[in-house]
């Protein structure tokens, strides 16, 4: 039993020394992960014994996988090999959809056309390849700071968006968007973007049966994000409130919702908790709970016979003022890749019979004053006359026919457009062919 326990103990210890071994400290997480901003970190440069900085704790895991952990490599072999004002202007993810069996990418950069001490003029691209859609985006924008403590910005920005692997015509949508960054005192910190999107064009396609037309636009929407970090109260205790509102419409979407959060975090880095509710017109209400305890693990302490864990920061009296140059390169706040707004038209046909007599009705809603042709069959189909539609794609007409069971279709032969299949009864008496 005391051998069993000891290789239990062995084992123990080298698949923490495994763990440990790429970082001399990293971070114990209990709850939900949360990052710290990277000026925040640096800036501090709080040291947990002197002479010797700690470093920054490793970014929490996210939960999309199964691209989770190349998502996670790349991030880290970027942070590894960038300089860090590189780094923050660039985001950049991979990963592989194990249930489409198809690689997936989204790359984000902030490049500054020109840059001044107080201004400038940036261009940011992007490229987003998921399990169902391409996009590719590019926004240009313009920022200043206006005083030290008041920064604005506008920018413009354009999308294309279309399936996976399809030769279709992509949905294009342009906006504008406008950002406020201020710092009202005492080491406060409010930041706000709102954006406006404007669908630029329809796609129209048939459907698989080519008997429906199928219209597809982006929705029209805006969104807001506010986020204000209240002045100190405590030595200890930063506390920050945000929230978003979104609205996005078009002929069947009308998608809004919001959400509202307050976080809570200890300036020593060991504490985080955020409470956050929220209402989505397709989820409904919701709640959400959030804490993380974040240790750093020193193995110099351990082997020295003292406590190991230790918060990841010396805590200050005071807090971090940040600096609006920090900002002026920070990449854009928007929505992307916004769900298309989808119509589906069918092709109709109405059919009624008095004796002989067949009253046809409906329409081509996307061919006006076009020619119908009106076929029969009783195997194979058969052109029996045709239809004009009016400008609105609608038409009506009469049919004699003979006695018997039909079934019948309406054909556009220059696109293979067709309408639905009805079958009718026809007993009256049969035209006489003298």
């Amino acid at each position: 039993m005391r051998t069993n326990a000891k290789v239990l103990l062995v084992k123990i210890i080298v698949i923490i020394a495994t763990a440990l071994f790429s970082a001399q400290q990293t971070s114990v997480a209990l709850g939900a992960p949360v990052s710290f901003p990277e000026h925040e970190i640096q800036n501090h440069n709080l040291k947990r014994h002197p002479g010797k900085i700690a470093p920054s704790p490793l970014k929490p895991l996210e939960s999309e996988f199964p691209d989770l952990y190349i998502e996670q490599s790349v991030k880290l072999g970027l942070k590894k090999v960038l300089p860090e004002p590189l780094n923050r202007n660039v985001g950049f993810s991979a990963g592989y959809d194990r249930w489409k069996k198809i690689p997936t990418m989204k790359v984000d950069y902030l490049f500054p056309l020109k840059a001044w001490p107080d201004k400038t003029i940036f261009f940011q691209p992007r490229l987003n390849l998921d399990r169902t859609n391409e996009c590719f985006s590019f926004g240009l924008g313009f920022r200043q700071i206006l005083t030290s403590d008041l920064m604005v910005g506008f920018h413009a920005f354009h999308d294309w968006v279309r399936p996976r692997f399809s030769q279709e015509d992509a949905l294009k949508q342009a906006g504008v968007g406008f950002e406020l960054s201020a710092l009202p005192g005492r080491h406060s910190d409010l930041t706000f973007s709102a954006n406006l999107y404007l669908p630029i064009n329809e796609r129209i396609s048939l459907g698989p049966n080519r008997d429906m037309m199928i219209r597809e636009a982006l929705p029209t929407g805006a969104d807001a994000k506010v986020s204000f970090l209240l002045p100190a109260m405590v030595d200890y205790l930063d506390i920050r409130l945000e929230g978003q509102a979104n609205s996005y419409k078009g002929e069947r979407t009308d998608t809004n919702g919001y959400k509202a959060g307050l976080t809570l975090k200890t300036r020593d880095g060991m504490f985080n908790a955020t409470f956050e509710h929220g209402r989505d017109s397709r989820f409904g209400e919701n709640y959400k709970v959030e804490g993380k305890i974040s240790l750093t693990f020193d193995w110099a302490e351990l082997f020295n016979g003292g406590n190991p864990f230790s918060a990841p920061y010396k805590t200050s009296s005071t807090r971090y003022a940040r600096k609006l140059r920090d900002s002026l390169h920070d990449r854009v706040f928007r929505k992307y890749d916004l769900p298309a707004d989808k119509n589906e038209t069918r092709y109709t046909l109405m059919a009624d019979t008095s004796e002989d007599t067949l009253f046809l009705s409906g329409g081509f809603v996307d061919l006006p004053n076009a020619t119908l042709t009106i076929q029969t069959s009783r195997s194979p189909w058969e052109d029996f006359g045709e239809v004009t539609t009016n400008e609105k794609g609608a038409y009506s007409g009469t049919l004699k026919l003979e006695r018997g069971i039909y079934q019948l279709r309406l054909v556009h032969k220059p696109t293979g457009r067709v309408s639905n299949v009805k079958t009718v009864v026809v007993d009256g008496p049969p035209i006489n062919k003298e």
